[in-house]
């Protein structure tokens, strides 16, 4: 058996693919965070993630998910699977002094392993085709997710040729699971939340406040305790153990023409996971995102017209 992850607060899921579109727009920003400034480098790049959003709703991109089952050794175990989906951001701002709520990408599958979906393609536990819509993970820096994270100076670096400040974070609710239970359309699916627990470092730029990197990992094991109806299946083990959850997010700027605009935007992620019980209890999934377009007044596609720099 595989599992299905909805997330709520934690960014992925152990077998759920994907990296949603999430970025901070690019351009004139203000002077580099003074060394320390935790409170400042994160309202310069709250901001620009507000801006993003606001901006990106015109932006549809294509996802490429791989995911390779691995072996004990962590090497390619067998054939992989690819799915290839349209994206595109849904997100509502706050208005009359409201917190903007959560943004979240809508997904429309338009290829498995090179060909058109099927129906039975849903009953695959670990394909992006099982969500049509998913949180932003850099919704984590809105001002009504921040509370739930704790943020500290980690230093300077440099990425992609950029000056950046790293912040490191922790969500601050202890690692727990809740709402387990088999899939409805799938006996072989076990759909499970996972909440808190989550540690990690964001990598912003120096000049623009731009979101350059994003790492997080569990902050500890979790026991994932089975439904009775699965739990008695032969051969089967009471709990599953979620060992590890390793996920690493790129953005990097994409040129626009007419008008011109320059947006970073996310180009690849990374994902190891590994549960120990599960059917599948070791996958890596590699993920792209390409053919940015953007839409204009009167449905006018125009494609990014340069190469992530």
């Amino acid at each position: 058996m595989e599992s299905v992850l909805p997330r709520r607060r934690l960014l992925g899921s152990l077998c759920l693919l994907g990296l949603w579109l999430t970025a901070a727009v690019s351009g004139q920003a203000p002077a580099a965070a003074v060394p320390g400034d935790v409170s400042e480098t994160l309202a310069k790049a709250t901001a620009r993630v507000e801006e993003y959003f606001t901006r990106a709703q015109s932006l549809v991109c294509t996802e490429t998910v791989h995911v390779q089952p691995l072996s004990s050794g962590l090497t390619g175990d067998g054939f992989g699977r690819t799915v290839e989906s349209e994206l595109r951001l849904s997100w509502e701002p706050g208005i009359g002094g409201e917190p903007a709520g959560e943004a979240r990408t809508r997904r429309q599958v338009v290829k498995v392993n090179g060909r058109a979906p099927r129906e039975n393609d849903r009953n695959n536990c670990t394909g992006p085709e099982q969500h049509e819509t998913e949180p932003q993970p850099l919704s984590m820096l809105l001002p009504v997710e921040r509370d739930a994270y704790r943020f500290s100076w980690a230093g300077r670096g440099r990425i992609d040729r950029r000056d950046a400040v790293m912040i490191d974070f922790r969500e601050t609710a202890e690692l727990r699971v809740t709402d387990v239970q088999e899939a409805d359309d799938n006996e072989d699916c076990i759909s499970y939340s996972v909440t808190g627990g989550m540690r990690g470092r964001i990598w912003i730029d120096a000049e623009t406040s731009d979101v350059l990197r994003l790492d997080q990992h569990l902050g500890g094991q979790v026991e994932v305790p089975l439904p009775k109806k699965a739990a008695r299946r032969p051969g089967a083990s009471p709990t599953w153990t979620i060992e590890r959850f390793d996920t690493t997010m790129r953005f990097k700027r994409v040129t626009f023409a007419e008008p011109q605009e320059v947006l970073v935007l996310p180009v690849s992620s990374t994902r190891m996971n590994v549960t120990r019980g599960a059917g599948t209890p070791r996958t890596r999934t590699t993920t792209t995102y390409s053919g940015y377009k953007r839409f204009l007044t009167g449905g006018r596609l125009v494609p990014g017209g340069a190469a992530p720099q």
